[in-house]
Protein backbone atom coordinates (compact mmCIF):
# COMPACT_ATOMS: atom_id res chain seq x y z
CA UNK A 1 0.00 0.00 0.00
CA UNK A 2 2.86 2.27 0.91
CA UNK A 3 4.27 1.96 -2.76
CA UNK A 4 1.15 2.55 -4.01
CA UNK A 5 1.04 5.64 -2.30
CA UNK A 6 4.38 6.92 -3.47
CA UNK A 7 3.91 5.37 -6.88
CA UNK A 8 0.59 7.51 -6.75
CA UNK A 9 2.68 10.62 -5.94
CA UNK A 10 5.52 10.34 -8.22
CA UNK A 11 3.30 10.19 -11.02
CA UNK A 12 1.39 13.14 -9.86
CA UNK A 13 4.19 15.39 -8.68
CA UNK A 14 7.43 14.15 -11.33
CA UNK A 15 5.68 12.24 -13.91
CA UNK A 16 3.12 14.19 -15.02
CA UNK A 17 4.56 17.55 -15.04
CA UNK A 18 7.59 16.04 -16.89
CA UNK A 19 5.05 14.72 -19.93
CA UNK A 20 3.06 18.32 -19.98
CA UNK A 21 6.59 19.78 -19.91
CA UNK A 22 7.53 17.81 -22.62
CA UNK A 23 4.79 17.81 -24.45
CA UNK A 24 4.33 21.39 -24.90
CA UNK A 25 7.82 21.99 -25.83
CA UNK A 26 7.74 19.06 -28.73
CA UNK A 27 4.80 20.68 -29.87
CA UNK A 28 6.29 24.12 -30.34
CA UNK A 29 9.53 22.83 -31.46
CA UNK A 30 7.22 21.10 -34.49
CA UNK A 31 8.11 17.36 -33.84
CA UNK A 32 6.01 14.82 -35.19
CA UNK A 33 3.05 13.54 -33.13
CA UNK A 34 4.94 9.90 -32.62
CA UNK A 35 7.54 11.78 -30.81
CA UNK A 36 5.06 13.36 -28.57
CA UNK A 37 3.68 10.01 -27.65
CA UNK A 38 6.59 8.15 -27.56
CA UNK A 39 8.08 10.56 -24.93
CA UNK A 40 4.99 10.28 -23.68
CA UNK A 41 5.08 6.47 -23.14
CA UNK A 42 8.64 6.41 -21.82
CA UNK A 43 7.78 8.90 -19.25
CA UNK A 44 4.69 6.35 -18.30
CA UNK A 45 6.83 3.75 -18.60
CA UNK A 46 9.44 4.84 -16.09
CA UNK A 47 6.97 5.21 -13.37
CA UNK A 48 7.55 2.01 -11.70
CA UNK A 49 11.38 1.93 -11.81
CA UNK A 50 10.80 6.04 -9.99
CA UNK A 51 8.52 4.53 -7.43
CA UNK A 52 10.35 2.26 -6.40
CA UNK A 53 13.48 4.64 -6.36
CA UNK A 54 10.65 6.37 -4.10
CA UNK A 55 10.50 3.59 -1.73
CA UNK A 56 14.18 3.31 -1.65
CA UNK A 57 14.70 6.91 -1.10
CA UNK A 58 11.65 9.38 0.10
CA UNK A 59 13.31 12.34 0.66
CA UNK A 60 14.35 12.07 -3.46
CA UNK A 61 10.74 12.40 -4.40
CA UNK A 62 10.28 15.47 -2.29
CA UNK A 63 13.66 17.49 -3.70
CA UNK A 64 12.98 16.33 -7.20
CA UNK A 65 9.36 17.65 -7.29
CA UNK A 66 10.32 21.14 -6.22
CA UNK A 67 13.22 20.75 -8.61
CA UNK A 68 10.72 19.82 -11.39
CA UNK A 69 8.58 22.27 -10.34
CA UNK A 70 11.09 25.32 -10.22
CA UNK A 71 12.36 24.15 -13.20
CA UNK A 72 15.79 23.23 -11.71
CA UNK A 73 15.83 20.08 -13.13
CA UNK A 74 15.17 19.39 -17.01
CA UNK A 75 12.77 16.54 -17.91
CA UNK A 76 15.28 14.93 -19.47
CA UNK A 77 17.70 14.36 -16.66
CA UNK A 78 14.74 12.19 -14.97
CA UNK A 79 13.99 10.48 -17.77
CA UNK A 80 17.04 9.87 -19.37
CA UNK A 81 17.83 8.20 -16.13
CA UNK A 82 15.66 5.13 -17.14
CA UNK A 83 16.56 2.10 -20.13
CA UNK A 84 13.06 2.99 -21.36
CA UNK A 85 13.03 6.18 -22.64
CA UNK A 86 16.97 6.15 -23.92
CA UNK A 87 15.02 6.15 -27.77
CA UNK A 88 12.56 8.69 -26.83
CA UNK A 89 14.38 11.34 -25.68
CA UNK A 90 17.11 10.86 -28.17
CA UNK A 91 14.37 11.26 -31.22
CA UNK A 92 13.13 14.19 -28.47
CA UNK A 93 16.37 15.89 -28.65
CA UNK A 94 17.16 16.49 -32.26
CA UNK A 95 13.94 18.65 -32.47
CA UNK A 96 14.68 20.52 -29.43
CA UNK A 97 17.88 21.38 -30.41
CA UNK A 98 17.40 22.04 -33.85
CA UNK A 99 14.37 24.48 -32.70
CA UNK A 100 16.05 26.22 -29.29
CA UNK A 101 13.05 24.69 -27.13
Amino acid sequence: MFQELLASLVSLLIVDPIQAEMSERLAQAGAPQGVIADVRTCAEASLPGLADRAVAEPLWVVSTALNVWTGQTTPESILGNTPQCEAALKSARVYLESRGA
